[in-house]
């Protein structure tokens, strides 16, 4: 019997085929009662005509998202 465990980025949403380099991410979450983590998977190398991977892209749109967060904090505390 063939198994094929199909992977698919959560980045672009298109399927990491077998060969390409990939990251996998473990997620837990704390309000779920489930006992295994999830999993996000990201293309590691960048397709051509791009700058950066997925998994690049993915860290670089959570850096943005933290400092814009911090920066929010910051500036509320400020006004207080």
């Amino acid at each position: 019997m063939i198994t094929y465990d199909i992977k698919f980025c959560d980045q672009c949403q298109s399927s990491i085929a077998a060969g390409q380099r990939w990251v996998r991410q473990k997620i837990y979450d704390p309000g779920s009662n489930r006992q295994n983590p999830a999993y996000l998977h990201f293309h590691a190398e960048p397709f051509p005509e791009q700058e950066g991977s997925c998994w690049e892209k993915y860290q670089m749109e959570r850096e943005i998202a933290r400092t814009a967060m911090t920066a929010v904090a910051w500036a509320t505390a400020a006004a207080h």
